[in-house]
């Protein structure tokens, strides 16, 4: 077991990993409207990315992405503290034309110099200096920043700023002519520690803080209630499919003849319909007016901001909204499940222990509750860590159906709103809970069969 469990981490970690990539490759758009805006701007380029690496803080993205990285040699170990993104992406195309990392910055640096000096300066001849500098920022191409770095140089020329455009001129010449593309084939590994992005995120799951989402507030009040109400549904529709589904399915198993078949029919319809067309059947007999019983006054729940009280309190003021959410859910899954254990039922009664056991004059309810029963476990114990992770997930389709404010909609509706932390941090929570099943079924398939051992034999 203490395998089993350093393997459940271990694919949890792994499974983190995963998420953070996805968070980090989200299609957001932080930090890239933070480029210079035209020459008149009086932020200067300096101010700009200033105000960026404020904001990268704000969003936690000032740090190396993993523990490690694997680079080639031209590049630095510092790429993940320049921001904007928009800058650093200007900066990486003309890396890959120089190698020399050195001489790019020394650029880069001139560069903002010149800008921050050329903005602060209120005459009005000044512009088209600006004009030029911004033409120098928006280049690509090494021969062609030499150029319009050596045109800025001569609009300054015998100015307050040429000592600047002079410094600009000669490290573009520096970085059009000292190439190093060697460095863009050699390997460098690079270690930070546990001061990066992954390693925050990682401890700010574990400890509880998921993250800010879209709309200001924290993902974990975000998501709160909506795992509570999922929790209430979905755990009850399961207590009431296990309640009902065991006793029912031993009783197939025991019976032969009409009664056996009518029940295999009537669970195997159950089972074929899809949840929206049951749920949808349930509507119209019990909440409809005018085509139904209409013993439910509609479905739409008061609001929880409404109840000035706890959560069960809201509980208690909507029960007869949760029914037919439970209702829907459960008799899909009781189907299942009976089904499955009258078939195991079936299969050990032809065991050579069921055989002892009558011969012995065990009472036949004991036969089947005490002795074939418990060693039809196995298919029941897998259904249950395959359920396990939907008790936290929601189901999408019954709650939006039912128009049910559980996990399953808070998903639906951080996908359209493109809450990306939210919707990742549900993912995540999802994934554990899987992990977290399956080792649960593992725990209980040793208990239910003792013969059953996680070892090389």
């Amino acid at each position: 077991m203490l395998r089993r469990l350093a393997f459940a981490i271990t694919t949890l970690l792994l499974l983190s990993m995963v998420v953070f990539g996805m968070v980090k490759y989200a299609p957001t758009d932080d930090l890239q409207e933070m480029g210079p805006e035209g020459p008149d701007d009086q932020a200067s380029y300096f101010q700009q990315i200033k105000k960026a690496r404020a904001k990268a803080a704000t969003a936690q993205v000032d740090r190396p992405v993993f523990y490690f990285s694997l680079t080639t040699a031209d590049q630095p170990d510092t790429l993940d503290r320049i921001f904007p993104f928009t800058r650093r992406e200007r900066l990486l195309q003309l890396l890959d034309q120089s190698g020399n990392w050195p001489a790019l910055q020394r650029f880069e640096n001139a560069l903002v110099a010149a800008d921050q000096a050329a903005r602060q300066d209120t005459a009005k001849n000044v512009r088209p200096l600006r004009i030029a500098l911004m033409d120098v920022h928006d280049a690509r191409h090494l021969a062609a920043i030499a150029d319009l770095a050596k045109k800025a140089r001569q609009l300054g020329e015998a100015g307050p700023h040429q000592a600047r455009l002079d410094a600009l001129a000669q490290a573009a010449i520096l970085l059009k002519n000292d190439l190093q593309p060697v460095r863009q084939w050699q390997p460098a590994f690079h270690w930070y520690g546990t001061q990066n992005q992954y390693h925050r995120w990682l401890g700010g799951f574990l400890s509880g803080n998921l993250g800010q989402s879209v709309s200001g507030r924290p993902v974990w009040a975000t998501m709160r209630f909506s795992l509570l109400t999922t929790l209430v549904i979905n755990g009850l529709a399961f207590f009431l499919a296990f309640r009902i589904s065991i006793p029912l399915g031993i009783l197939l198993a025991r019976r032969r003849g009409r009664v056996d078949r009518i029940g295999r029919w009537v669970l195997l319809l159950l089972h074929s319909m899809p949840g929206f067309w049951l749920g949808g059947l349930l509507l119209l007999l019990f909440a409809t007016p005018h085509t139904g019983l209409f013993l439910i006054n509609g479905i739409n729940l008061q609001a929880y901001d409404q109840t000035d009280g706890p959560f069960l309190l809201w509980v208690g003021q909507n029960v007869d909204k949760f029914i037919l959410p439970v209702l829907t859910l459960s008799l899909h899954a009781l189907a299942l499940i009976a089904l499955q254990l009258r078939g195991s039922i079936r299969e050990v009664l032809n065991q050579d222990f069921i055989r002892t056991a009558r011969a012995k004059g065990v009472a036949e309810t004991a036969v089947y509750q005490q002795h074939a029963f418990r060693n039809s476990l196995i298919p029941l114990i897998t259904i249950f860590s395959g359920v396990f992770p939907a008790l936290f997930a929601g189901s999408i389709v019954v709650e939006y159906l039912f128009n049910f404010p559980g996990l399953g909609m808070k998903t639906l509706e951080s996908y359209q709103f493109k809450d990306y932390p939210l919707l990742f941090a549900i993912l995540m929570l999802g994934s554990v809970m899987t992990v977290l099943g399956n080792f649960l079924g593992d725990v209980l398939y040793a208990w239910a069969d003792p013969r059953i051992r996680f070892d090389k034999q």
